[in-house]
């Protein structure tokens, strides 16, 4: 019987053979796409193969194996079929009718946008696509979801930048069909988990405030999404967990007691890095899908370095023959002292020339001591190939007439020598690889498209063993050389990189046959296209020292990163102790008391005059305003620019009344200071548009406003005063009642008392009684604890300052004076969480608004300290200090007062204080109070006629 003869009585039958990536069972209505069989096989009646086959001209490879993002859902299979051109897109939208999408109802209602000739919805694919502004969206059938809005398309993954724009029209009618219900489904982070692990979790742990831990899962979400991964809802109960533990042992450490760790730090959230003395350092685990530093990417990106370094421990470690716990290799030892040598040899932003020499190993530094456990690195010349790694991020800042692929190249052949042309081959294309797989973008092409760009003999031999797909891995990785060459070792690592990386465990696996060095390559390869998300999760657990290589490439990506250590000079210091060259050693500042004092005043008018036009604006608005990078200087506000507002006003009145009181008490032998400070505060009132005669007060009995300072016309502008203070003074120049802590005058805990408490560090040396001036002061416009005691905390803060002390040391003494204080906890617990966010880096706008908005004086006081914490010049912390959605102005005035006494007037940019309105009279008003509170203060009728007596 022949071929057709069997066929034709039914004993034997031609079967598709369909690519294991087309999904029957999730479209059996759909049929098979031609272009996704690979060919036809003949089967007998009973299901058995009988050998003859065929193949189809028109089959292409599935879509993951080409390169697309591995699907999580059926909508995300049918795009990766759509752009692997096995269906049309109107069998795409036939299709997408039956599946589910995910529809956001900010309003529970749907988002609909306007599009010509119609309306699409705006739904997403997965989960993990919705933008985290959507806690709350709609799991609903397309089908369902559009029967209910006759004539609306679909917009499926808006801002992903793989839109799909579906009209009315391209989804046809989409019929009655059975109905099935849509579901209410929270955001991961706003699920029932989550909110009952929230409050839990404040009660164990004594969190102060108690929204804290609500507001940094916010900012752990939202950075999560901007690397495009989702936090699951354990991954935010474990990092709550873990925040919450360094939350408490920075409150005991800043009461003198040792931090207290749990056993296991994984159970809780927890990795250790290593800080500078090679001692663990508990930190909350980001899962590599956020960075806790917040830094923007420049080049490469933060989560695929960590994924590199991450990986290529993984792959060490099974290469060498590991199983259940991954301890790691000394392969990996080897790539991180090759690091270290990066790190001191070179500087952050590259010149395109590399030093003639770099630093040798450190034998006995913090990463020797860290890393001792692991054994020596292979004997073998392949080992080099690890250098790639190292001296790739070093390209990572884009400079013009800078080739950063280049450069990356001349660093890493000072790193291996004269070590052979095969050596420095293999290194030049894994370079050449890395630099395109660390990519900032969304997606990075896979290996094997990326090989094919590189070009070159291996790379052509690898792709052309890759084509032979029905062939068995193994014997096609062991046909590669002898496996101890260089070439060879890196064509085995290359080809399961190439082959099955979009299976990192399989590519890992397979690579790790030919030894730790063909591992670790294909590890940190398939680590850096796809992040450690990625990586499989059993072997990241798996590291003991993951968060030693969670710390290390975190350095690498930092330091070569445009918005890295160069920007950060706060971090300047512990750099130079952790990677020695030189390059950043602190130098000496001991500015005088003069300069100190004219820095505050100075730098707090800067940063008001910086925050005046932005106040209370979104940080979204202020970038349309002022552009992507936010306020960079001085935006025209009040008919120019530099000018001031009520808080630079206020606080040089405040001064004036020092002068005056002081003046008084050596012509008098007394004074009431608080008195002068009232009147003083009457007189600004006068300068905001109010009569003389309602503003004085029935205490008074001049008949105009008096001294030198009211005489300047420039501040007779109301500039947005504050309501309570303007309508308490308004109060007292009816009654003559002032406020005081024993009887406040309202309830409020507005910022207005301590945006103008800077000048009280002046009056004296006593810091019980600056405290309570400063709190007096306050309290003449506001009556809660938290509006009082801000400004007296404030105040000994800003003396110490003045008086050369650490920002720690001086917070330390005035943390002390404030806990004297009845209902003093809020001003705490909001300064502990400046500490506690102190330790997560440079600021960033989340980050600041984690602590609050600025108006109210508890976290005006807190976020000042926190910008001043965690900044190391003034042109950095007032820009920081002004660039966030809360009141700009008040909290860029308070840390300016802050910073200028840190830095002194020499340290503020020489453009904007030539720019400053009342630059003259601030400078002026300083110089008296030094003279008045100095040794040889005047006593001739003049100076009184200048500052009377009040």
């Amino acid at each position: 019987m022949t071929e057709e003869e069997a066929i034709d009585d039914g004993f034997v039958e031609w079967r598709p053979d369909v690519d294991p990536e087309f999904d029957e069972k999730a479209f059996p209505d759909f049929g098979i796409p031609v272009r996704a069989i690979r060919g036809w096989a003949q089967y007998t009646l009973f299901g058995e193969p009988t050998g003859p086959r065929r193949g189809n001209e028109q089959y292409t490879p599935g879509p993951v194996r080409r390169g697309f993002p591995v699907p999580a859902t059926d909508v995300e299979k049918l795009l990766n079929y759509l752009g692997a051109n096995w269906i049309s897109r109107a069998e795409f939208a036939r299709a997408l009718l039956d599946c589910e999408v995910l529809v956001p109802t900010p309003d529970g209602e749907p988002l609909v946008r306007p599009v010509p000739g119609g309306h699409e919805v705006i739904a997403y694919s997965s989960s993990a696509k919705v933008p985290g502004r959507y806690p709350h969206r709609w799991r609903v059938v397309v089908r369902d979801l559009l029967a209910d809005r006759p004539g609306t398309g679909l917009t499926l993954d808006p801002g992903t930048g793989l839109v799909r724009s579906l009209t009315a029209a391209e989804l046809g009618d989409v019929g009655p069909g059975e109905r099935r219900p849509k579901i209410d489904e929270p955001a991961p982070e706003a699920g029932p988990e989550v909110a009952e692990a929230l409050p839990a979790l404040v009660a164990e742990f004594g969190v102060e405030p108690p929204d804290l831990l609500a507001r940094h899962l916010r900012y752990a979400v939202d950075h999560a999404r901007d690397h495009h991964f989702e936090l699951s809802p354990d991954d935010c109960v474990r990092y709550l967990r873990g925040f919450a533990w360094q939350h408490r042992n920075g409150v005991r450490r800043r009461a003198g007691q040792d931090p207290q760790w749990p056993a296991d730090l994984g159970a809780n959230g927890l990795i250790a890095h290593v800080d500078e003395d090679a001692r663990p350092r508990p930190v909350p685990w980001t899962f590599g899908k956020f960075s806790a530093f917040g830094t923007p990417a420049a080049r490469f990106a933060w989560h695929r370095i960590v994924g590199a370094y991450v990986g290529f421990a993984i792959g060490d470690a099974l290469g060498g023959g590991a199983t259940g716990t991954l301890p790691m290799g000394g392969l990996t030892r080897h790539l991180l002292f090759h690091t270290d040598i990066v790190l001191r040899g070179l500087p952050p932003v590259p010149t395109g020339e590399v030093p003639a020499t770099l630093p040798d190993p450190d034998p006995v530094g913090w990463l020797a001591v860290a890393t001792r456990r692991a054994g020596p690195a292979p004997d073998d010349l392949s080992t080099l190939l690890a250098t790639a790694l190292a001296a790739t991020p070093a390209g990572a800042v884009a400079i013009e007439g800078v080739d950063g692929e280049q450069y990356a190249k001349d660093v890493a052949r000072a790193l291996t020598g004269d070590a052979g042309a095969e050596l420095t081959e293999g290194v030049d294309l894994l370079i050449a690889l890395f630099q395109a797989l660390l990519t900032r973008d969304t997606f990075a092409l896979p290996v094997h498209l990326r090989l094919r760009e590189i070009g070159g003999d291996l790379a052509a031999s690898t792709l052309a063993l890759r084509e032979d797909r029905d062939a068995d891995d193994v014997m096609r990785l062991e046909s590669i050389g002898d496996g101890r060459s260089v070439r060879s070792v890196l064509g085995r690592a290359l080809f399961a990189a190439a082959e099955r990386g979009h299976a990192p465990e399989a590519a890992i696996t397979l690579a790790a046959r030919s030894g730790p060095v063909a591992g670790a390559i294909a590890g940190a390869l398939v680590g850096a296209r796809l992040g450690v998300p990625g990586l499989p999760a059993a072997w990241v657990a798996a590291l003991p020292d993951l968060g030693l290589l969670d710390d290390v490439a975190s350095d690498v990506f930092w330091y070569f990163n445009r918005n890295g250590l160069q920007t950060e000079t706060a971090e300047h210091p512990r750099w130079e102790r952790r990677y020695p060259s030189g390059r950043f050693t602190p130098k000496p500042k001991g500015p005088d008391l003069r300069s100190r004092l004219r820095g505050s005043l100075l730098a707090g008018a800067i940063g008001d005059a910086l925050g005046a036009k932005t106040e209370f604006d979104s940080i979204d608005r202020i970038r349309e305003i002022a552009g992507p990078a936010g306020i960079t200087d001085f935006i025209p506000a009040y008919g120019g620019t530099g000018r001031i507002t009520d808080d630079t006003q206020m606080t040089l009145f405040t001064l004036e009344a020092l002068i005056r009181a002081h003046a008084q008490r050596r012509r008098t032998g007394s004074a009431d200071v608080v008195h002068s400070l009232q009147l003083a505060y009457q007189r600004w009132l006068h300068t905001q548009g109010v009569p003389w005669d309602r503003a004085r007060g029935p205490r008074s009995d001049a008949e105009s406003p008096d001294g030198w300072l009211v005489t300047h016309q420039e501040l007779f502008s109301r500039r947005a005063p504050g309501l309570t203070c303007f309508g308490e003074l308004e109060a007292y120049g009816r009654s003559g009642v002032r406020g005081t802590i024993e009887r406040p005058v309202n309830n409020s805990k507005g910022c207005g008392g301590v945006m103008r408490a800077a000048p009280v560090a002046l009056w004296s040396d006593d810091l019980a009684e600056v405290f309570r001036l400063g709190a007096e002061s306050a309290a003449l416009t506001h009556g809660h604890p938290s509006g009082y005691l801000s400004s007296g905390c404030f105040a000994v803060l800003v003396h110490g300052l003045l008086h050369g002390k650490p920002l720690l040391d001086a917070l330390a003494a005035a943390r002390a004076e404030l806990v004297k204080h009845p209902g003093h906890e809020e001003q705490s617990a909001a300064l502990d969480a400046a500490l506690a966010l102190a330790e997560q880096g440079p600021p960033t706008p989340e980050k600041l608004e984690s602590l609050g908005q600025g108006n109210v004086g508890e976290t005006a006081l807190s976020m000042s300290v926190y910008v001043a914490l965690t900044t190391a010049d003034a042109d950095t912390a007032l820009l920081a200090a002004v660039n966030h959605s809360g009141d700009s102005d008040s909290t860029g005035s308070v840390c300016g007062n802050l910073v200028g006494a840190m830095y002194g007037e020499e340290a503020l940019r020489q453009s904007w204080l030539e720019r400053l309105e009342l630059r003259d009279v601030i400078v002026g008003l300083v110089d008296d109070a030094l003279t008045e509170f100095g040794p040889g203060a005047p006593g001739d009728d003049r100076w009184f006629a200048r500052y009377p007596v009040d």
